[in-house]
C-alpha cells in the first residue's frame, strides 16, 4: 500500500491513540485509559509512523518521549479531535437534557466559597450534568492540558498561549488572630506584623501568596512559627494561641467565626480566574457552564457578602 493509501486509511482513532500516548507517556498506560488492549494502540501508532515516515515516540532514559514531529502532530490531533467533536454536537447541547461529565480543578479556597454555589447554579440548570472536582494542587495547567479537567479555577496565573482566561473575582489578603490577641482591634503597622507569631501556609511549595511576593519586594520576609501545607483548619491553631494567620480575606471571614481579622498591611491582591485550553475553547458545554460559574460569583451572596470585588471580566486568549 503506497503512503498515499496508508493516509486516507487513518481515521479520527488513529489521532485519538497518538494523543492519549503522549499524555500518559507510554503505550500500556494509553491503552489502559482509552480501555483498549496494548495491541491495538501499538498498531495505530505503527501506522502513522508510516504515514508520516518518523518514530513519533522515543525510549529516552526510560521514558517514552515525542519526537519533534510527533509534537506537531499532537497540536493538529488536538485541533482536529476538538473540531470534529464541535460539529457532531452543534447546536445539539441543552443543559436540560445533558449527561455530560464536567471536571473542574481548584483548591481549599474555591471549594469553600464558591464552589457550592456554583454547582448548585449548574445542577438547577444541568440537572443531568455529571460534576466532578478533583485537587489542582499548584498543577492545575498540566491538569487542563493532559485533559483530566475541563475547566481551572483558582488564582493561577496563566504560563504560556496554550490557554484562555477570564477573571472573576478580586480577594485581598487579611490577618487572622484570637480576640484576646494584645494585636487584637489595632491597625497594624508592618513592622508590627512582621514581629507577630506567623502561620505559614506553603501550598505544598507550589504557589506563594502575593503577600508574600511584595514583602520580598520590599526586602522583609515573615519567620514562621509554624508551617502547613494548606490552610484547610487553620483557624483551629488561631484559635486561643498568639499565633497569627494571613489569609486571602474571604476565606479568612469564611472560617474564622470568633476571631479577629482585618486586612493586613500590603496592598497585594487576588485575583480569580477561570482556565481553560484551545482543546474546548469552543465547546457549547464549557461556555454554558463558564458563564454559569461566572454568573454565580457575581451574584451578591457569592461576592459583596463575601467581601470580594466582582469583576466581569472578558475571556482572554492566546
Amino acid at each position: 500500500m503506497s503512503t498515499d493509501d496508508e493516509f486516507h486509511t487513518l481515521h479520527l482513532r488513529s489521532f485519538t491513540l497518538l494523543a492519549a500516548v503522549a499524555r500518559e507517556g507510554s503505550f500500556s498506560a494509553a491503552a489502559d485509559r482509552l480501555g483498549l488492549n496494548q495491541s491495538v494502540v501499538s498498531y495505530g501508532i505503527d501506522k502513522l509512523r508510516q504515514v508520516f515516515d518518523d518514530p513519533l515516540f522515543v525510549r529516552i532514559a526510560g521514558q517514552t518521549q515525542p519526537t519533534a514531529r510527533c509534537e506537531e502532530l499532537i497540536v493538529l490531533a488536538d485541533k482536529f479531535i476538538e473540531d470534529f467533536q464541535l460539529l457532531r454536537t452543534k447546536g445539539r447541547f441543552d443543559p436540560a437534557t445533558t449527561t455530560e461529565r464536567l471536571v473542574i480543578a481548584c483548591n481549599y479556597y474555591e471549594r469553600m466559597l464558591f464552589v457550592p454555589r456554583a454547582i448548585a447554579a449548574l445542577s438547577r440548570a444541568a440537572p443531568g450534568l455529571q460534576i466532578e472536582i478533583i485537587e489542582a494542587s499548584g498543577i492545575g495547567h498540566e491538569k487542563l492540558l493532559n485533559r483530566d479537567a475541563d475547566l481551572l479555577i483558582g488564582p493561577f496565573q496563566r504560563q504560556n498561549a496554550a490557554f484562555y482566561t477570564r477573571t472573576v473575582a478580586t480577594d485581598r489578603f487579611a490577618y487572622m488572630i484570637d480576640p484576646a490577641h494584645p494585636e487584637a482591634g489595632k491597625a497594624l503597622t508592618l513592622e508590627r506584623y512582621l514581629a507577630l507569631d506567623h502561620i505559614l501556609v506553603t501550598y505544598g511549595g507550589r504557589w506563594q501568596s502575593g503577600y508574600l511576593t511584595e514583602l520580598a519586594q520590599l526586602g522583609h520576609g515573615i519567620d514562621p512559627a509554624i508551617k502547613i501545607p494548606s490552610p484547610a483548619g487553620i483557624e483551629e491553631l488561631v484559635r486561643g494561641t498568639r499565633l497569627v494567620a494571613t489569609l486571602p480575606f474571604a476565606l479568612a471571614r469564611k472560617i474564622g467565626q470568633g476571631l479577629y481579622t482585618s486586612p493586613g498591611p500590603f496592598a497585594a491582591n487576588l485575583q480569580i480566574q477561570l482556565i481553560w485550553t484551545a482543546v474546548n475553547h469552543h465547546s457549547e458545554m464549557l461556555k454554558w457552564a463558564r458563564e454559569t460559574i461566572a454568573a454565580s460569583i457575581k451574584s451578591a451572596e457569592g461576592a459583596t457578602a463575601l467581601g470580594w470585588q466582582h469583576d466581569p471580566g472578558k475571556d482572554q486568549g492566546r
